[in-house]
């Protein structure tokens, strides 16, 4: 029996790559005059290089990213601070998503998030895709104080809404950071494998892999 669904946002509830892709060469033509001449190919590549699929935190990355290409004209605060500005207006919601989560909504079902990431900018990716008033919780890991695939963090979730972990689905694209830590917190889990095979030596499994969204409405125990 399934009282409750959880989602992961990036990659999953939004498409991340594509949203990357899209701000970084916008932040090149912003501040392309003050870059010393450097290519807006090179530019993207090694920012998308360095932030490693989103593993690594912007206000890490950026002073690491500014030294790496020999920046004098403009400061990793003032990137950072574009970044946080303006990227999560890039967002940009995967097929079926929203249909997905507001019909679980209108079942009586509770739908969260529990995203790793820095507080501001996940919730305004949230807001951009206008989908913010059917999550409850919203758990970050910045607010929170810890990170997926900490058992803690769903058994955080689960907790606020009151319902057995064992009673909720929690669905993710990254196997370790979201099956396996939802897993280790007894929650069912869902992958969203975005045409990627399962990583060898991975244990445990989903319970079930989708490819689209709107098949957890079909999900067994619904």
């Amino acid at each position: 029996m399934i009282r409750a669904v959880l989602f992961d946002l990036d990659e999953t509830l939004i498409i991340r790559a594509g949203a990357i892709r899209a701000f970084i060469a916008g932040q090149y033509e912003r501040f392309a005059g003050r870059l010393g001449g450097i290519d807006a190919a090179t530019y993207a590549s090694r920012f998308l290089d360095m932030e490693d699929n989103g593993r690594i935190a912007k206000d890490k990355l950026y002073p690491d990213f500014v030294a790496a290409m020999e920046i004098t004209g403009v400061s990793a605060d003032e990137l950072l601070e574009d970044y946080r500005q303006i990227y999560p207006s890039c967002a940009v919601l995967s097929d079926g998503a929203r249909e997905t989560v507001e019909a679980i909504h209108a079942q009586g079902l509770p739908v969260g998030v529990i995203t790793n990431g820095n507080e501001r900018v996940q919730r305004a990716k949230l807001e951009s895709i206008g989908l913010t008033q059917l999550f409850n919780p919203i758990v970050i890991s910045e607010v929170v104080g810890m990170s997926k695939p900490d058992p803690a963090i769903f058994r955080l979730a689960t907790s606020q809404l009151g319902i057995d972990p064992a009673e909720t689905l929690y669905v993710g694209d990254n196997p370790t950071v979201d099956i396996v830590g939802a897993a280790a917190a007894g929650l069912q889990t869902a992958w969203f494998r975005n045409g990627q095979p399962w990583p060898e030596g991975i244990i445990p499994r989903a319970d079930v892999d989708i490819d689209a969204l709107p098949e957890l409405l079909h999900f067994p125990g619904r």
